[in-house]
């Protein structure tokens, strides 16, 4: 066949069906992505839960607004307890809880409300809320998830978890305990609490300066914080040049502030109050280090806001809810109890402080992996989604 000749029809056909089927897919993948509708969510909340975990709500709720969630909270009477500001939200008063439980009046108005918003899922951002979620989930026919940011939830939560249409557990330990309690079919989700973090280690920034050594957690436990104590006062007996803080409150407070005065500890330590969590991130960009010397149950937050910080931390070894406190890679571990023990590692790190910036970059490194802020917004509006469209299909999540 000469080179003006044509080729056959039958020949040309399949050359014409591959350049069709090439344009259709560059006009495909040239095609906008299908949009996501926006979906509609109400946060409950506790008395405490704002003052608890505000640090790691406010980052996740300004989140979900580019996930195209949009939040409504519906938030116990108390002033202590509103949403902090720039919190993008609509705020719905809740029924006081007596008794016998909510008010039927109360849910009722509550219901009203969010059916005006259209309210397509309701959330537990804490446990202490799973009884009004369940009770108003229940009432309006929608579903309904519960975050769980300690160990004892498993015990009080019960029926609530039973029927629950996802268990969000902050830590792996968390969700190995509500697993263990069973009744959850699978519905178990890990979504850690995602928190904003400084890129390097802040700690020793000022040589001249005197060392901070902050100690804190629910003054609780005697012997915890016995402990650091005596660890404060051999470290001043030896001359380190140090300051010492204890922040938090407790049955144990009197005690711990008469122990020391017996150990000559006077004006080089400050107890101070509980403190909100936006303070507390404040003192740590002021802090040296961190002591976590009680085995907590319910999720550290003073602990993981130390970390995010750029601060080192020294824990007290021993099984409990947080995950995140390991050993060499995030914290250095001491025996619970043992102040010779922690007095020989705060000794180490002081006189080695390369040692503790260390430390404190492999603390970052871990959060940046594992508790991410953004990484937790993408996967909660997307749990969100499967729940709604579950329900919307006629089935369930759970």
């Amino acid at each position: 066949m000469g080179p003006d000749e044509q080729a056959p029809a039958a020949e040309q056909a399949p050359a014409a069906k591959q350049a069709s089927s090439a344009e259709a897919a560059c006009a495909e993948s040239q095609a906008p992505a299908p949009a996501v509708a926006p979906v509609r969510v109400a946060w409950a909340v506790g008395p405490q839960t704002f003052a608890r975990y505000a640090r790691v709500l406010q980052p996740l709720a300004v989140g979900l607004m580019d996930e195209l969630v949009e939040l409504s909270i519906m938030c116990p009477p108390a002033p202590a307890n509103q949403p902090p500001l720039g919190m993008p939200c609509e705020v719905v008063p809740c029924p006081i809880r007596g008794w016998l439980g909510f008010r039927e009046s109360g849910i009722v108005r509550l219901g009203e409300n969010l059916r005006r918003w259209k309210v397509e899922l309701i959330h537990a951002v804490d446990a202490s809320a799973a009884k009004l979620a369940r009770q108003v989930a229940l009432d309006q026919n929608l579903p309904y998830v519960v975050s769980s940011f300690d160990l004892a939830d498993a015990r009080r939560l019960g029926q609530t978890a039973s029927q629950a249409d996802l268990l969000l557990a902050a830590s792996q330990p968390i969700a190995d305990a509500l697993a263990a309690r069973g009744r959850t079919d699978g519905r178990i989700r890990l979504l850690r609490p995602g928190v904003f973090h400084v890129r390097h280690a802040t700690c020793f920034q000022e040589p001249g300066n005197s060392v901070a050594i902050v100690a804190g957690g629910p003054l609780e436990n005697l012997r915890a914080f016995d402990t650091v104590l005596r660890c404060f006062a051999e470290l001043a007996a030896r001359k380190f040049d140090c300051t010492f803080f204890v922040i938090g409150s407790g049955r144990a407070e009197r005690k711990l502030r008469q122990q020391a005065l017996r150990l000559m500890l006077g004006p080089r330590i400050t107890f101070i109050d509980a403190l909100s969590m936006e303070q507390l991130a404040r003192i740590f960009q002021d802090a040296d280090i961190y002591i976590t010397p009680a085995i907590q149950e319910s999720i550290d937050m003073q602990s993981l806001l130390a970390m995010a910080a750029g601060v080192p931390v020294l824990a007290a070894a021993g099984k409990g809810a947080n995950d995140f406190l390991r050993d060499g890679q995030t914290v250095m571990s001491f025996a619970y109890g043992n102040h010779e023990e922690l007095t020989a590692k705060l000794s180490a790190i002081l006189d080695d402080r390369a040692s503790a910036r260390a430390l404190a970059e492999g603390a970052l490194e871990y959060l940046r992996l594992n508790h991410s802020a953004a990484g937790n917004v993408t996967a909660l509006a997307s749990m969100y989604r499967q729940v709604i469209a579950a329900r919307k299909a006629g089935g369930s999540s759970r």
